[in-house]
């Protein structure tokens, strides 16, 4: 009787057993079919903006430019121009940034657990538009030739620059605290915003409207180089964070359960902090400032996928590439042929979403 009770048992936790696998199974070939879509997604919003635009070209004048064997006729060659050289580098430049901003973001709230948080609130933004803001204003009454790209580099080096501040205030013996970091992070975003304010009251009108053209975010410009610097940039970052997904994961448990489970907690805190700070560095220095994509695009794909950051993270940066295609397609055509600096188009479409997200999830949130 006894042995039939346990046979009885066992044969339920198996059926059980069986159940749940086959859930977890159904689950995983769900998050698959969505990044599938999302991967549908960028390629569609791809071919969009190399599509949409003040000036139309043809597949056919592609193809009589390239098959041409003497000069191409000009209109022609206009249209190639436009496609090689204006288009495609802008919205692969768009693709990058999207991707590098979502899984900043994605890291960035994994690591503080904390789904408000932001590549932005450890000072990055800030510092890069307070050095951009000085090179703009300042560098060139005492150095006259320099280039545009200097605006880049001083961005660049700015935004580290905060970041490495923040990071030696926040160190503690045990690691960072994270709580001090992102104290450390406001007080240094208020300094950057007075260094930003003062110098924009002091600069004349042409360095005041390049500081604000900056400061809201645009892809004018893009070309190859930096299409070039922002793929490896890509390739180099979104590689770390895959590496750390298990870590993540066991952030989430809280520091001290992650550290019973073996993990490197200052380790991987540092690996990760700075591979956000280099990522974000980068796509402001090149691009201005662009908010949101960072905050908003981990809380949708926490929604699709759920918080296993094997399909959040590359959700998160599949789906930044998206919004942020999308986001210039609608900057370049909504008053045609005038443009609209991005920063704008992605904080009037992030900022009424993020309302919505915090409002559905107050309960869950006050928690």
């Amino acid at each position: 009787m006894l042995r039939t009770h346990n046979n009885v048992t066992n044969l339920t936790a198996h059926a059980a057993d069986v159940q749940v696998n086959q859930h977890i199974t159904a689950r995983d070939h769900r998050r698959q079919h969505i990044l599938t879509g999302a991967v549908s997604a960028v390629f569609i919003s791809a071919w969009l903006s190399v599509s949409l635009g003040s000036y139309d070209w043809q597949w056919s004048a592609i193809w009589q430019y390239l098959t041409a064997e003497d000069a191409a006729p000009r209109h022609v060659a206009m249209q190639w121009y436009v496609l090689w050289d204006l288009r495609l580098p802008r919205t692969l430049m768009a693709i990058c940034v999207g991707a590098l901003l979502g899984m900043a973001g994605c890291a960035m709230q994994g690591l503080v657990r904390n789904p408000l948080a932001d590549p932005g609130l450890i000072g990055i933004s800030g510092g890069a538009a307070a050095a951009a803001a000085t090179s703009m204003a300042i560098l060139p009454l005492y150095w006259p030739g320099i280039t545009p790209f200097a605006t880049v580099i001083a961005a660049f080096c700015g935004a580290l620059l905060t970041v490495a501040m923040v990071l030696h205030m926040a160190r503690r013996a045990h690691g960072i605290a994270v709580g001090t970091l992102i104290l450390a992070g406001v007080a240094i975003n208020a300094l950057t915003g007075t260094v930003i304010g003062a110098i924009s009251y002091l600069a004349d009108d042409d360095a005041l409207r390049q500081i604000s053209y900056w400061t809201m975010g645009s892809l004018a410009g893009a070309n190859w180089l930096q299409v070039a610097i922002l793929s490896s940039c890509l390739a180099i970052s979104a590689s770390v964070f895959w590496h750390c997904r298990s870590a993540l994961n066991l952030f989430a448990l809280g520091e001290q359960d992650a550290a019973y489970q073996g993990l490197n907690v200052k380790r991987y805190k540092n690996l990760l902090l700075w591979t956000v700070a280099f990522a974000v560095a980068l796509a402001t220095a090149l691009c201005g400032i662009i908010g949101f994509i960072g905050l908003v695009i981990p809380h949708i794909c926490r929604n699709l996928v759920g918080v296993d950051q094997r399909f959040l993270m590359p959700a998160s940066g599949i789906l930044g590439s998206v919004l942020l295609v999308l986001s210039d397609c609608v900057s370049r055509s909504l008053f045609s042929p005038l443009e609209i600096p991005i920063g704008i188009i992605t904080s009037a479409v992030g900022a009424p979403f993020f309302l919505y997200l915090l409002y559905q999830q107050r309960g869950r949130i006050d928690d």
